[in-house]
């Protein structure tokens, strides 16, 4: 796309229904009991292939027995009994912190969102984590476990850090820009509530939380003018306990001077852009990994598609209108829309796999739209790595199983905070 960026865009909160979500009806639902009998023989044929299938040949064993049934449950369960799996935000968290003996802290905010902290609240330094899941899936307790890891790595190094998981209402519960509504709202009580400054607040996400990442970046560079229409379930009142704001999010207005704010550092893991399949748009071939990494990554072409169409459909004026896609899909934005990215972020990771389908993706929007405008930006591709492969390997352990990676994530972050490198 040229550099015809519009001169704004409107974003409008979208109603929020959170009973859609997870919703099964008693016929599907033991149809996806009766599905889930196969997983001890999917692990089995896929333990005894491993030594010549391409996709295992080269894991831990103990990450083939992991990987095996993610691979089948994102192929075979529809979007609903997904849910049903992989539970809610707050339950998945509030399990795995009684698991971990760690305290339940959970800020809840306007607009629907909410804050999760990992281990103890600390505001000097701030971690905030955007979860995956496809903008369909709450946070999963390997993923909790990854940060709870990096946490504990740099308290051993003498940096004390505060991390927080950002919760924002899934689909079909709600659509584009909610997500990004309820980050910038999280962001908005850390820096004027917690009193958490800019220049001591990372922000990470992996596959839709990269994704999230992204918008926020974009939503700094160009603050949407945006409109107030929520409602919860079919009535139309605020949806937090707080009285609902009169005022759309807006993170630069944290900045009493009047100039951008400046986070300490963004990064992206596996970031889901190029929610099409294709580049640049209008093109009728799949970009070349999705089709080269079907068999080999834990996502499948279909699957990264099929849920593509969901978020884009759900945005407002359905998918590729002007004033969505920059901030939905950066794959797909204006060529500059990145221009003055050193001047609101420190420091930028984007990592990839190079086993996952969205590598050729990742590829192009660390090349054309990271990098141009940011000297500090840096990329990096793990071999043989798949989908968020640093955080699978908290499944099925305790810390990282192979690879570079996480030991890279874990400098990268420590550099935010010292001022290293």
């Amino acid at each position: 796309m040229s550099s015809s960026t519009p001169s704004h865009h409107t974003l409008t909160l979208p109603k929020i229904d959170e009973t859609q979500y997870a919703l099964l009806t008693r016929s599907q639902y033991l149809w996806m009991k009766l599905k889930l009998l196969s997983l001890p023989f999917i692990i089995t044929t896929e333990l005894l292939i491993s030594p010549f299938a391409a996709r295992s040949k080269n894991k831990p064993l103990k990450r083939i027995i992991g990987d095996a049934p993610f691979r089948f449950l994102i192929k075979n369960f529809s979007q609903a009994e997904l849910q049903h799996l992989f539970g809610t935000d707050v339950g998945v968290y509030s399990t795995w912190a009684r698991k971990a003996k760690l305290p339940i802290v959970l800020d809840e905010l306007d607009d629907g969102a909410k804050l999760m902290w990992i281990g103890p609240k600390r505001c000097e330094k701030v971690i905030l984590y955007c979860h995956g899941g496809g903008y369909h899936l709450s946070v999963q307790a390997y993923a909790i476990s990854f940060w709870r890891y990096i946490q504990v790595q740099l308290e051993k190094r003498g940096v004390e850090v505060g991390v927080a998981i950002g919760v924002y209402s899934l689909i079909p519960t709600s659509h584009f820009p909610a997500p990004l509504w309820q980050t910038t709202r999280a962001l908005e009580h850390l820096f004027s509530v917690e009193n958490v400054k800019p220049s001591n607040l990372v922000l990470v996400g992996d596959s839709a939380g990269g994704n999230l990442v992204a918008q926020v970046l974009s939503s700094i560079l160009h603050p949407p003018h945006s409109s107030y229409d929520v409602g919860v379930g079919t009535t139309t009142t605020h949806i937090s306990k707080s009285k609902a704001p009169r005022e759309p999010p807006h993170l630069n207005a944290a900045d009493t001077a009047g100039t951008r704010i400046r986070v300490r550092g963004a990064y992206m893991m596996s970031p889901w852009v190029g929610l099409t399949g294709v580049h640049p748009l209008g093109t009728t071939e799949f970009i070349p990994s999705f089709t080269e990494n079907n068999n080999l990554d834990i996502l499948t072409k279909e699957f990264l598609i099929t849920w593509g169409t969901n978020v884009l459909n759900g945005a407002p004026n359905r998918s590729l209108h002007i004033d969505t896609i920059p901030y939905l899909d950066p794959l797909h934005a204006p060529d500059d829309w990145f221009q003055g990215l050193q001047s609101v972020v420190e420091r930028v990771l984007v990592s990839t796999g190079s086993k996952e389908c969205l590598r050729d993706a990742d590829r192009v929007f660390f090349e054309e739209r990271i990098k141009p405008y940011h000297g500090e930006a840096e990329f990096w591709e793990q071999e043989g790595g798949v989908h968020i492969d640093p955080c699978l390997d908290f499944q099925v352990g305790d810390g990282p199983l192979r690879g570079a990676l996480t030991p890279r994530i874990l400098e990268w972050v420590w550099e935010c905070f010292s001022g290293g490198r």
